[in-house]
């Protein structure tokens, strides 16, 4: 199981002490995986105009987690040789991306924030907002309680870099407000690589940006359609479909075979469940999986044994099954 280490600075004293310098977080693959695939960006969304081509976003993205990391013996999250053979360009959209990924992973692990989402996503709807030019942060979410959160992302392939991070909280604090409301949580987070270990550093400014400052017109319903949308498609256009209780719920589940992966939504979350589900397939199936997350927001990612610790240790030219 690796760890993912994270200093938090700037955060409230009522937060608690996890919230307050530095940790370790004990991950699993299948969680790196579900934050990868369930942080919601503006490309994603555009490609489901495209039907079939949802389903490689979400096998592209679990890709990208199984080349470009691995576990060290030790245990922690560190670089690939495939990416460190990437050239710079490269590196910086894949270091962006891991951004993102641990982001979303720390946002609901320790804040409770399940839902998050690229600003971008909604530009048909705020665009006389968002206008070019002005500065403003990645992602926008909600807590489990549904006050709003947002989140400015920065990834660098190397060490700690402090002008990204003052960056990051910079544009963090250009949201005023989301429908109205103030957000709770302004964050500022970096992902970097320190003595070749994946890291995290999070601040949570308490002031807002000087100058003109966004007022979103972004509202909850908004925010769980964009978020479900690509995992329905992902059921729609799927051949290995099942119901699998996990617990006292049911997930409609899609099995891709080739990446030792599946992906499911909770069945009340997921929309026209008996066209996608064979009738032989109508009563639940048990089935235990070596390693399996389950997200507040109702996703299932389950791993087989092509991402154990074994075989995440090995470079990923050399993790044969």
């Amino acid at each position: 199981m690796p760890t993912l280490t994270y200093t938090a600075t700037g955060f409230r004293g009522t937060a608690g002490s996890a919230l307050s310098g530095r940790h370790s977080l004990d991950v699993t693959w299948s969680e790196l995986v579900w934050a990868a695939i369930s942080v919601g960006r503006a490309g994603m969304r555009q490609i489901l105009q495209f039907g079939v081509y949802s389903v490689f976003e979400i096998v592209y993205r679990t890709a990208l987690m199984y080349a470009n990391l691995q576990e060290t013996a030790s245990g922690y999250l560190t670089r690939s040789d495939a990416y460190n053979a990437l050239d710079p360009s490269e590196k910086g959209a894949v270091s962006y991306f891991l951004g993102l990924t641990v982001s979303k992973l720390f946002a609901e692990r320790c804040l409770q924030v399940p839902w998050l989402l690229h600003l971008d996503v909604y530009r048909a709807q705020i665009g006389a907002v968002l206008r070019p030019g002005r500065s403003k942060p990645d992602l926008v979410g909600q807590d489990c309680n549904g006050n709003w959160v947002i989140v400015e992302s920065k990834g660098r392939t190397n060490g700690f870099d402090e002008d990204a991070l003052a960056k990051a909280k910079a544009q963090s604090r250009r949201v005023r407000t989301i429908s109205g409301s103030s957000p709770t949580l302004r964050l500022g987070v970096q992902t970097y690589f320190e003595s070749s270990q994946l890291r995290l550093a999070i601040d949570d400014p308490e002031r807002e940006e000087d100058g003109p400052l966004l007022d979103l017109p972004i509202t909850a319903e908004m925010i769980r359609h964009e978020y479900y949308q690509p995992f329905r498609a992902w059921l729609d256009r799927g051949d290995h479909v099942e119901r699998v209780a996990v617990g006292n719920r049911i997930y409609v589940v899609r099995s891709e075979p080739v990446l030792d992966l599946a992906v499911g939504l909770a069945e009340e979350r997921y929309q026209g469940a008996s066209t996608a589900v064979g009738a032989d397939a109508k009563k639940p199936i048990q089935r235990a999986a070596p390693d399996q997350f389950v997200g507040k927001d109702g996703i299932l990612v389950r791993l087989g044994s092509g991402w154990s610790s074994e075989m995440m240790r090995r470079e990923p030219e050399h993790r044969l099954r």
